[in-house]
C-alpha cells in the first residue's frame, strides 16, 4: 500500500512522496495544433488525482493490464489490440479514482502558433483547480510529464516558472510542489496520458466512446471557469475540493454521480471548423462568481502585467464590486506584477473603494497604472 511499489524507478519522486502530505496529482497533456485542414486548435491539460494510500494498486493494474512497464496511448491506438488494452485502462481509472480535472483552452490566439501560452493558462487553471482545497485531502505534489526536450528544451523549467510565479503572488498555497518526470519512471502518469487522450477525441472528432467511461468522475474546465449549466444546480456555487477514495479493484464497478463540466465565453481567434461538443464548450457562458480572481490568476501563470491590470480595472469600474477575496487576490498580485509605485496606486484604489462603498460614489475613478505601453513604471 501507499505510493512506492514495483514500476515507481524515480529516486527523487519516492522523497516527495514520503515528505508531501495528501494525495497526488498527476498531469499530462494534450492538444491539435493550428494547421491547414481547417480544424479548430486547442489545448488541454488533465490532472488525474489518487489517493496517496492507494497508489502502488493503481500502479499495479495498470502496469498488469498491458503486461509492461512502457505505456504510450497514442502509440497503443494504432493498432487493434492497443485499443483493446486502452478500453480497459480507461474503464479502470473511471472505477479506480473519484475525481479528475481537465482544463481546456478552446479559443487559441493567432499569435499563440506554438500553443506555450494556452499551455501556461491550462496550467494555471488546472493547478488553482487542484490545489484549491484544505485539511488532509487537499492536493500539495504535482507530477508532471516531462516534455521533450528535444522540442521543448525548457519546457520544464517554463513550467516550474509558471507555478512559482502564481505561488508568489498569492494564487496558489506555498506548500505546492511541482515534479517533472517520465511515465517510465512513475507509471501513474498513464491516468493522466489516457484522460487526456480520450477528451482529445472527443474534442476533435466528437468520438466520445472513449471518454464516457471517465466522463461521471471527470471535471472539465475551459481556463476562464465557463459553466456548462446542466452539469451543475447552481453554476455560481463553489464546488467541493477534490477528493480521493480508496482505489477498487479491476472487477470493481462501482456507479457514482456525475461531476460538473465547465466551459467558457466565446471568443473567436481561429475562424475554423469544429465539432459538436468543442462548439459547446467553447460557447458556454463565463459565470460571475469568482470571475477576477481567476482572470488575475491567468495574468500571473502567463507573467501579463497588461491582462493585470485590464482585470484590476474592470473589477474597480463594476458597479457591484465588493469582494474581500478578489481584493486580496488584486493587492497581493500586484506587489508580484508590478513596480512598488504602480503596486501601491493598484493598493490605493482598493482603499478609495473600501472607503466609498455608498452608491452614490463613482467607482470608475480608477487612478491605478496603465497598462505597459501607455505609462511608463510597469514591470516587475
Amino acid at each position: 500500500m501507499g505510493m512506492h511499489g514495483f514500476g515507481l524507478t524515480d529516486d527523487r519522486l519516492r522523497t516527495l512522496y514520503r515528505t508531501v502530505p495528501g494525495p497526488v496529482a498527476f498531469i499530462d497533456e494534450s492538444m491539435r495544433t493550428p494547421n491547414d485542414l481547417g480544424e479548430r486548435p486547442f489545448y488541454l491539460m488533465s490532472g488525474v488525482i489518487v489517493d496517496r494510500e492507494q497508489g502502488s494498486i493503481v500502479r499495479d493494474v495498470l502496469m498488469d493490464i498491458p503486461g509492461s512497464r512502457y505505456w504510450h496511448t497514442y502509440e497503443a491506438y494504432k493498432s487493434p489490440a492497443g485499443q483493446r488494452l486502452i478500453a480497459e485502462m480507461i474503464k479502470y481509472i473511471g472505477q479506480a479514482v473519484e475525481f479528475n480535472i481537465v482544463t481546456v483552452q478552446a479559443t487559441i490566439d493567432r499569435s499563440d502558433r506554438t500553443l506555450e501560452r494556452a499551455r501556461k493558462e491550462c496550467l494555471t487553471a488546472l493547478a488553482s483547480e487542484l490545489t484549491r482545497g484544505t485539511g488532509p485531502n487537499a492536493v500539495r505534489l504535482l507530477v508532471m510529464e516531462s516534455r521533450n526536450r528535444e522540442h521543448y528544451p525548457k519546457g520544464d523549467a517554463h513550467d516550474k516558472d509558471t507555478v512559482r510565479a502564481l505561488r508568489a503572488a498569492g494564487s496558489l498555497p506555498r506548500e505546492v510542489t511541482t515534479h517533472h518526470t517520465s511515465s517510465g519512471k512513475e507509471p501513474l502518469l498513464w491516468t493522466a496520458d489516457l484522460v487526456s487522450w480520450a477528451l482529445r477525441r472527443r474534442l476533435a472528432v466528437d468520438d466520445r466512446a472513449w471518454f464516457a467511461p471517465v466522463e461521471d468522475v471527470t471535471t472539465v474546465l475551459r481556463v476562464d471557469g465557463a459553466d456548462m449549466a446542466v452539469k451543475r444546480s447552481n453554476p455560481h456555487r463553489r464546488q467541493p475540493s477534490p477528493g480521493v477514495q480508496p482505489a477498487v479493484s479491476h472487477e470493481s464497478d462501482r456507479s457514482r454521480e456525475r461531476g460538473p463540466v465547465v466551459a467558457s465565453r466565446p471568443n473567436i481567434h481561429f475562424g475554423r471548423t469544429e465539432g459538436e461538443y468543442l462548439a459547446a464548450l467553447r460557447r458556454a457562458p463565463a459565470p460571475e462568481h469568482g470571475r477576477t480572481e481567476r482572470e488575475v490568476a491567468l495574468a500571473v501563470g502567463t507573467g501579463d502585467p497588461a491582462r493585470f491590470v485590464a482585470a484590476t480595472r474592470e473589477y474597480l469600474q463594476r458597479p457591484d464590486q465588493g469582494s474581500p477575496a478578489a481584493e486580496a487576490v488584486i493587492a497581493q498580485a500586484a506587489d508580484h506584477m508590478l513596480g512598488a509605485d504602480n503596486a501601491k496606486k493598484v493598493r490605493d484604489a482598493l482603499e478609495r473603494l473600501r472607503a466609498s462603498r455608498d452608491p452614490e460614489d463613482d467607482p470608475t475613478g480608477y487612478d491605478g497604472p496603465a497598462a505597459p505601453g501607455r505609462t511608463r513604471g510597469m514591470g516587475r
